[in-house]
C-alpha cells in the first residue's frame, strides 16, 4: 500500500494543494492521500490563525469529491503542537508495511534542518518535493532523483527523495486571505464548497 501525506495549516485549503496532491498520487500510483491539518503548526505563529475546527472542516469539504483523498484528525485531535516526525512515526505504526510518501514544498524543504529530528524524516518516509515558485530546490540536503512527467517510478527498498519540478503550487493561502480582505474574487482559487463555507462563516473578511 502506498500512502501520500500532505500536512499544513490549510488556512484555507485551495486548488493548488489539491492539484499537487493529485499529481503526486498519479505519479506514484498512491492508494490514498492523507491531508493532515495542523492543530498548531510548529513553524508558524498561531496568533490570528483560523481555528482548527474551521480549517479541518474546509479540508474535509475539499477532499470529499476525491476517491483517494482522506482528511486525517491525527494532529487536530492532539489539541497541541505536533511535529512532523511525530506524525510520521504514528503513521508508520498505524499502517505497518505501507510505503509513506511525504509531500513537501520547496519553500519548506529549504528550511528542513530547522525541523525537529529532521534526519529521522528520511528514515520514516520517501520525501516528495513539489515546486513553490520563488523557492529553488535545494540539492545539498540529501541525495535525490528528479522525475519527469509520466515517468514510471519504482520505489527503492530504502527511503528516497524525489523532486517533481513539474508539480507546482503557484498560489498560497496567504495570498487568498489577503485577497479576501481586499474583497477580490476567490472562486478561481478555491473549491466551490470551500468558498461557500468561507462566506457562510465570514472567514478572512
Amino acid at each position: 500500500m502506498r500512502i501520500a501525506i500532505i500536512g499544513g495549516t490549510f488556512d484555507p485549503i485551495h486548488n493548488g494543494h489539491l492539484a499537487a496532491a493529485q499529481s503526486v498520487a498519479d505519479t506514484f500510483q498512491a492508494d490514498e492521500v492523507h491531508f493532515v491539518p495542523a492543530f498548531t503548526p510548529p513553524h508558524k505563529r498561531s496568533r490570528g490563525m483560523t481555528s482548527s475546527f474551521h480549517r479541518f472542516a474546509m479540508v474535509a469539504l475539499a477532499t470529499t469529491p476525491f476517491g483517494k483523498f482522506r482528511t486525517s484528525t491525527l494532529e487536530v485531535d492532539a489539541l497541541q503542537k505536533r511535529y512532523t516526525v511525530e506524525t510520521l512515526e504514528q503513521m508508520t505504526q498505524s499502517y505497518p508495511g505501507a510505503d509513506l510518501l511525504f509531500i513537501v514544498g520547496t519553500d519548506m524543504y529549504q528550511e528542513i534542518e530547522s525541523w525537529k529530528d529532521f534526519r529521522r524524516l528520511f528514515d520514516l518516509a520517501h520525501l516528495v518535493i513539489v515546486n513553490r515558485p520563488g523557492y529553488p530546490f535545494r540539492e545539498d540536503v540529501a541525495p535525490f532523483r528528479v522525475l519527469k512527467p509520466g515517468e514510471p517510478v519504482q520505489l527503492p527498498a530504502g527511503k528516497s527523495v524525489f523532486y517533481l519540478p513539474f508539480v507546482e503550487q503557484p498560489i498560497s493561502s496567504t495570498d487568498i486571505r489577503e485577497a479576501r480582505k481586499r474583497g477580490e474574487e476567490l472562486t478561481p482559487w478555491l473549491p466551490p464548497q470551500v468558498w461557500s463555507y468561507i462566506e457562510k462563516n465570514k472567514l478572512y473578511a
